[in-house]
């Protein structure tokens, strides 16, 4: 079993962090990826009073292909410039072929999702977003005492990748976005996916990751 090392790669004014867990020899190990698949992203958003049970199921089922489709155009991005060499399965023919095996209601484990989409690694995880206090209770809070700053959204997104022939999760990525008054939900979202793709061992043009790939490579 592979141990990770934990790095602390963000800290903005305490508002947004961003930690990655990897193994030593993730690079090594990410290039010999030739197909990789992002499946669907656990989603969780915070149910608000007007929302049924359906509405609720179908709102998170929503916002879980979403955030699978940024990971997915995030990763095409890398691909296009060079960085990702591997196939990166779209989100289309990944989402097919799970529903035609019953997922997520059928006992696959990560071994069971390789074989079947046929791939080297897959990437996973969830999203969870929440909204501590209203715009309208900020916007009271700050007139009573200018010297806060409310969080009015947050959004965490906590992504791993799995490796096929190590049977093992080899990179791991968890952040949390704090917005103040003002801070639109959407562009957290987006903001957490490119961060968490930014900081994957695929792209060889981040420092660290470039600085190991030469090494590996003799240069």
């Amino acid at each position: 079993m592979y141990k990770f090392t934990l790095i602390t790669l963000l800290v903005f004014i305490s508002s947004s962090c961003v930690s990655v867990q990897e193994v030593p020899d993730v690079v090594g190990i990410s290039q010999m990826h030739n197909r990789i698949a992002v499946l669907p992203i656990d989603a969780h958003i915070e149910r608000k009073i007007w929302m049924n049970q359906e509405k609720y199921l179908e709102l998170n089922r929503l916002k879980s292909e979403e955030t699978q489709q940024r990971v997915y155009r995030y990763l095409q991005f890398y691909s296009r410039n060079g960085s990702l060499h591997a196939e990166v399965l779209s989100p289309e023919e990944v989402n097919s072929m799970l529903h035609g095996a019953g997922y997520p209601n059928a006992n696959l484990n990560n071994d069971a999702l390789c074989s079947l989409l046929q791939v080297d690694a897959v990437i996973y995880g969830q999203i969870q977003i929440s909204e501590p206090i209203s715009e309208a209770a900020a916007m009271a809070i700050t007139s009573i005492n200018n010297n806060t700053t409310p969080i009015t959204n947050i959004v965490e997104l906590d992504l791993k990748m799995y490796d096929a022939k190590s049977a093992t999760i080899i990179w791991d990525s968890d952040q949390i976005n704090r917005g103040q008054m003002g801070s639109i939900k959407e562009n957290m979202q987006k903001q957490v996916c490119r961060r968490a793709v930014r900081n994957m061992p695929y792209n060889l043009k981040k420092k660290r990751y470039k600085k190991a790939y030469r090494e590996m490579n003799g240069f």
